[in-house]
């Protein structure tokens, strides 16, 4: 697992970063603000192939600038 600190995410002026949780039915989605300060909850999209998911995804990266990822590492509530 690679974990960074926000400084060292180089992105240009203005780019946003995405979260993704996926869970096993669906994909929760935040997006961070354009100063990277602040996260909110964005959609929650039905799981289903990865095919049919990534074109949306793509779509959502390309509408709201979206300059980078942070995908979530599943865990249980015990860690």
């Amino acid at each position: 697992m690679t974990i960074v600190a926000l400084e060292e995410i180089k992105l240009p002026p203005g780019q946003r970063l995405l979260g993704l949780d996926l869970g096993e039915k669906t994909i929760g989605l935040a997006l961070s603000d354009r100063l990277l300060s602040v996260a909110s909850p964005y959609k929650t999209l039905k799981r289903g192939k990865f095919t049919a998911d990534a074109p949306l995804l793509d779509h959502i990266i390309s509408v709201e600038g979206v300059g980078g990822l942070v995908v979530g590492l599943p865990l249980n509530m015990d860690g």
